[in-house]
């Protein structure tokens, strides 16, 4: 049985920045690391979306960026500029490809295609179809169901097509953050549009609801959104299609000084949007600094007064029964719309935070609140 110092279960996004962070940090050279990945990952599946207002890791891989961004619904519309942010999007083929590469070149690191069968918590042992390896930490990216008992979740699912038209339809400077003005059918639902040129666009049709849709329903309401934005004359160039669960169960409290769940699988992503990537990033520097400080991985915990305000924010879209659009309307028509996105990146002070929640249907949010409290159930 060979015999690493770390063993990275998953090789997605929160795997491969793990990969990365450790490789670029001189403090692991000596460390041997293991990491396990099923599938050759090499297509371009999914779109990772995210805004910044600083540097980033992944900079040299941003395929587009943008400067403005727009809100709509069925009764207003909203332009904006996104400074001092600028929304960011990457193709997970150059993705894997970028880290994958350096993974490759990094001597201390393997990299083994094959299905993770088990994990052995107790004697830290990860069993393939290709053999048991030992560590003295593991770190999976493996997603299991859990009962998510007193805590609420749903689920953010979404087909999107990349498609291409004859005409020039989209500004290929502004991003279409969330477009509410689709049927709701009693569920939150919207479009997320963006444009690679003027025309060229990833067109995509998210849900928060309880369960999945059919394919063929996605794939309907993104032809009557094109029919009704007069696009009509058009070849779909690429299809991808996910699912991310929306829930502040807290997954960090299975962790243990030599087991530790990452991505999706740990909670990475934020409850009240799906956004995960940028959540990554920032949770593995919490991470890196903790094992080059020896500090017990059992002692991170991801829970502050934001998890609290995702908590309240996941009770009320569920409680609105598919009026929870008017949430996020209310949001955005308002407040300066900047201060919105420094609030989803936990950068607000307590006093911004109370104004936000002033500007929305605050009874909504005290009687969950109320009932939370009165359940104990926080």
């Amino acid at each position: 049985m060979e015999r690493f110092d770390y063993i990275i279960c998953g090789g997605g996004a929160s795997g491969l920045l793990l990969s990365n962070a450790l490789l670029s940090d001189k403090h692991f050279n000596d460390k041997k690391i293991l990491i396990i990945e099923k599938d050759s990952k090499t297509d371009n599946d999914k779109t990772f979306g995210f805004w910044n207002d600083k540097e980033s890791v992944l900079d040299n891989i941003v395929f587009k960026e943008w400067e403005y961004a727009e809100f709509r619904d069925s009764n207003s519309h909203n332009s904006f500029l996104l400074s001092p942010y600028k929304y960011k999007m990457i193709k997970s083929n150059e993705f894997y490809l970028y880290i994958g590469d350096k993974i490759s070149k990094a001597s201390n690191f393997t990299y083994l295609n094959s299905t993770v069968n088990e994990i052995d918590k107790v004697n830290n042992k990860v069993k393939t179809d290709d053999g048991e390896f030992s560590s003295s930490i593991i770190f999976s990216s493996i997603y299991n169901e859990v009962s998510f008992k007193k805590y609420p979740l749903l689920k953010q699912h979404f087909i999107g097509w990349t498609i291409e038209t004859k005409n020039e339809n989209f500004d290929d400077n502004k991003i279409t953050f969330m477009d509410f003005s689709v049927d709701q059918k009693d569920e939150i639902r919207f479009m997320y549009i963006l444009p690679f040129s003027k025309n060229k666009a990833l067109i995509e049709y998210t849900l928060f609801s309880g369960e999945i849709i059919n394919d063929d329903e996605y794939e309907k309401e993104i032809k009557t959104y094109l029919k009704k934005k007069n696009i009509l004359n058009y070849s779909i160039v690429e299809k991808e299609k996910g699912m991310i669960p929306m829930t502040c169960y807290p997954f960090f409290e299975n962790n243990t000084d030599t087991y530790f769940q990452i991505g999706t699988a740990g909670g990475w992503s934020k409850p009240s949007t799906g956004y995960t990537i940028k959540n990554s990033i920032e949770k593995i520097d919490i991470i890196i600094n903790s094992l080059k400080q020896n500090k017990p991985l059992s002692k991170i915990r991801f829970k502050n007064r934001f998890w609290y305000y995702d908590l309240l924010f996941l009770d009320v879209l569920i409680a609105s029964k598919g009026k929870g659009s008017q949430v996020f309307s209310d949001l955005f028509k308002n407040n300066d719309p900047i201060k919105i996105f420094k609030f989803l990146d936990e950068k607000t002070s307590v006093m911004e935070e109370l104004s936000i929640f002033l500007s929305v249907d605050i009874k909504t949010f005290v009687r969950s609140l109320i009932k939370r409290i009165s359940n104990l159930s926080i």
